[in-house]
C-alpha cells in the first residue's frame, strides 16, 4: 500500500506540472498603449526620411549634366541639395504646430490642412527642383548683409498674435515701417511688388501695432535681384482691414485641424491650384461654399446683337 501511495502522489505531482507548462505557454496579450501625437509624428518622420535617399531621384531629370569635368558631378550635388530640402521638410512636418503661419493665411486653407494632416503626396514630385536649396541659403545670406549693414531698429523679430493664434518673423523694423527683403529672378521680376509679399508684412504690421502697442504706419519691401545688379525698394501703405480679413482665416483653420473636418478652399487661386499636389484629394471632397478654382468653369460671354443700320433711302 505505500508504494501504492507514493506512485499516486508522483502522479498528482506530474500532472501538476503538466498543467503549469501549459498554463505558461499561452501568450499573454498586450495592452496596446495608445501613442502620444510626437510618437506618431516621429514614426512618420522615421518613414518619410527613409523615402528620401539620394537613390530614389536617379529617375529625376536633372536641371544640369555636366560634361567637361570627371572630378566633379553635378547630378550627385543635385541629389544631394534636393535631399537637404526633404530632411528639412520633414524636420519641419515632425513638430507640434500650435500657432498658424502667416504664409497660410492668404494661400489655400484646404492645402494648409492636408500637409499639416499629413496627407500623402509624391514627395519626389514636391521636390524635383533642387535649385531651391541653393536659393534659401543666398536669400539667407543676403537678410544678414542687410540687416549688418542697414541699421535698423530691430531684426529678425518673431511676432506671435495669441488672439488669432498665427505666429511669424518679421525682416527688420525701423521708424514706423516694418522691411521685407525678398531675393528674385531677374527674368521674373516686372518692376512691381508681388502681392503676397505685400500681405506678409501686412499681417505683421497689424500683430504689431494691435497687440504689441507698436506704432507702424508704412511697409517697405527690398527686392534684390539674384544677379546681384539691382536692388527695387518699394514703399507701400497699409490696410488694416485687408490683414484682418487675412487674420480671421486662422480659426477656421485651427478648427478644422482640430475636429478633422477639411475646411473651404479659402484663398485658393488658379495658379496655386495648378501647382498643388493635394489636388485630387480635394476633387474628392464637398465643396459646400466655394469652389475650387481649377473646378470653375469659364462663363460663356453671351455676345450682344449688333445694332441693325437703319437704312436710308434718298429721295431724289
Amino acid at each position: 500500500m505505500g508504494l501504492v501511495n507514493e506512485y499516486e502522489k508522483l502522479l498528482r505531482y506530474l500532472e501538476k506540472q503538466e498543467n503549469k507548462s501549459s498554463t505558461s505557454s499561452i501568450p499573454i496579450q498586450k495592452v496596446q498603449k495608445k501613442k502620444s501625437k510626437k510618437e506618431i509624428a516621429s514614426e512618420t518622420t522615421k518613414k518619410l526620411l527613409e523615402e528620401s535617399r539620394i537613390d530614389d531621384f536617379k529617375d529625376i531629370p536633372h536641371t544640369h549634366r555636366s560634361k567637361g569635368s570627371k572630378k566633379f558631378n553635378v547630378s550627385v550635388f543635385e541629389s544631394m541639395m534636393r535631399s537637404k530640402l526633404i530632411e528639412e521638410y520633414k524636420t519641419i512636418q515632425s513638430y507640434e504646430r500650435p500657432y498658424i503661419s502667416c504664409t497660410e493665411l492668404y494661400n489655400c486653407l484646404r492645402q494648409s490642412y492636408f500637409s499639416r494632416k499629413r496627407y500623402q503626396v509624391d514627395i519626389k514630385q514636391q521636390f524635383r527642383f533642387s535649385y531651391l536649396y541653393l536659393i534659401q541659403k543666398v536669400g539667407k545670406i543676403l537678410h544678414e548683409i542687410f540687416q549688418d549693414l542697414y541699421n535698423f531698429t530691430e531684426i529678425e523679430k518673431t511676432i506671435v498674435s495669441e488672439k488669432y493664434k498665427v505666429k511669424g518673423r518679421l525682416d527688420a523694423i525701423k521708424d514706423k515701417t516694418i522691411y521685407e527683403i525678398k531675393s528674385i529672378d531677374a527674368e521674373k521680376f516686372k518692376g512691381k511688388y508681388i502681392k503676397e509679399h505685400y500681405f506678409q508684412g501686412l499681417i505683421y504690421a497689424f500683430i504689431l501695432v494691435t497687440e504689441y502697442g507698436y506704432e507702424i504706419d508704412n511697409l517697405t519691401i527690398i527686392y534684390v535681384l539674384r544677379n546681384l545688379k539691382d536692388i527695387y525698394p518699394f514703399d507701400l501703405e497699409l490696410d488694416m482691414n485687408l490683414a484682418r480679413s487675412f487674420l480671421e482665416r486662422a480659426p477656421i483653420l485651427l478648427q478644422a485641424l482640430e475636429i478633422n473636418k477639411v475646411p473651404e478652399c479659402i484663398g485658393a487661386t488658379k495658379e496655386q491650384c495648378n501647382y498643388c499636389l493635394y489636388k485630387d484629394y480635394c476633387k474628392k471632397k464637398a465643396f459646400k461654399k466655394i469652389e475650387p478654382p481649377f473646378l470653375r468653369k469659364k462663363k460663356k460671354q453671351i455676345k450682344k446683337p449688333e445694332k441693325v443700320k437703319e437704312a436710308k433711302f434718298l429721295l431724289s
